[in-house]
């Protein structure tokens, strides 16, 4: 998985009825959290949507490659 873009959370980023677009973390779901990213990734099945909150954001190695250096 590789990020190609990472905006602060927009539901007009996310497809109308998920939990992404109703600014809920889905990053590593189930997650109480908040959205406050709207993420693109890429993968082997192609490009996505993701919504991500600030303590999943700051620690996943995708969202964040600084991360891995800590």
């Amino acid at each position: 998985m590789e990020l190609r873009e990472k905006y602060p959370w927009a539901a007009d980023n996310h497809r109308a009825g998920t939990a992404s677009a109703r600014g809920e973390c889905t990053w590593a779901a189930p997650c109480s959290h908040p959205a406050v990213w709207s993420v693109l990734v890429s993968s082997a099945g192609g490009d996505s949507w993701w919504a991500a909150c600030t303590d999943h954001a700051n620690s996943s190695p995708v969202l964040s490659p600084e991360a891995t250096d800590r």
